[in-house]
């Protein structure tokens, strides 16, 4: 039978409430993987299915140790095995798009890497999680989804890792991929997504990560921010910003102020938008203040991207180029 991987870190998907109507208050990584697996007897005949526990949290207290031990696994396990079908993972809603693109920046694999999660918990009436599973087992599967990079499948769509974003607080869909929606959908009678009509680059497919890795702020734009905020950090030595610009990515006249005021080195910056959808482009100015534009990667992604990039010992202009490549 064809062998798959699941590996658990919690999540909703993973959690339980005092009773099956409560939808807000609940504990989220309280069921263990395999508890996840034994309540879907549906997957008994998809796949021979291997179960490891990474973490059992609620995402937002996700730590860099949980990313590095998700990484090893699976490079791990696809080195082993060339007949591994593909690995899926369940993970909590509130930080599952930072982990789906730090994957794709790492993992040099065709096989998929299916991230799965849940908005409802899953003693509630009419939970997501099972489905959600099911299905994301089935793209795991699926000859449709080799070569597309790590994806996340939620509420029977399937989204790319650079785009895909948690857009809403409640509601089973609360995932989209703004400016370009997703790449496909599942249903009962399969997987439907396009033929991967090129080979995709791993930029850190070979990067080591250490055990400690470096510091990277994001500074929320609002209006008449502290100029304070950014001086103490530069001053605290952090290794890397990431701006949350109003607009298209617009620093204001105190932040500006700050970085041109600052005699120090500054760190490698990147400038996102906190607007949810459109791109950042670059300034003229960006260069004289140490900033590169982000693109489309939204606040989070840009911070994953620059932990990457100063953990290989980018420097400005390697970022600049890499940023480039990966917006083609």
């Amino acid at each position: 039978m064809t062998r798959l991987l699941l590996l658990a870190t919690g999540g909703t998907i993973a959690g339980r409430a005092a009773e099956a109507t409560q939808l807000n208050a609940y504990t989220a990584g309280v069921m263990a993987g395999d508890e996840l697996l034994a309540a879907l007897p549906q997957l008994q005949g998809l796949a021979d299915i291997t179960v490891v526990q990474i973490a059992n949290v609620d995402s937002a207290d996700l730590l860099f140790g949980h990313w590095r031990a998700l990484v090893g696994r699976i490079r791990d396990a696809f080195a082993a095995d060339p007949e591994l079908a593909g690995v899926v993972i369940t993970h909590g809603t509130n930080t599952l798009e930072e982990t789906a693109w730090l994957l794709q920046l790492l993992i040099d694999d065709p096989r998929p890497v299916v991230l799965v999660g849940a908005m409802r918990p899953a003693t509630a009436l009419s939970a997501d999680g099972p489905l959600n599973l099911f299905q994301g087992v089935q793209v795991a599967l699926s000859p449709e989804a080799h070569g597309h990079g790590v994806l996340v499948v939620m509420d029977g769509q399937i989204h790319g890792a650079q785009r895909v974003t948690k857009v809403a607080t409640q509601g089973v869909g609360a995932f989209a991929s703004p400016g370009s929606g997703p790449l496909g959908w599942v249903d009962d009678v399969g997987v439907h997504l396009p033929v991967n009509a090129a080979d995709r680059f791993c930029f850190f497919a070979d990067l080591s990560l250490p055990e400690h890795w470096p510091q990277v702020a994001i500074v929320h734009g609002c209006v008449e921010p502290p100029g304070f905020q950014i001086t103490a950090l530069l001053q605290a030595g952090v290794d890397g910003l990431v701006f949350t610009g109003t607009g298209a990515g617009q620093l204001s006249r105190s932040e500006r102020q700050a970085l041109e005021e600052w005699q120090g080195p500054l760190p490698l910056m990147l400038r996102s938008n906190r607007c949810g959808r459109g791109p950042v482009h670059d300034r003229e100015d960006d260069a004289e203040l140490g900033l590169l534009a982000a693109a489309d990667l939204n606040p989070p992604k840009a911070r994953v991207l620059l932990l990457l990039a100063l953990i290989a010992g980018l420097d400005r202009d390697d970022l600049a180029g890499l940023l480039s490549a990966s917006h083609r």
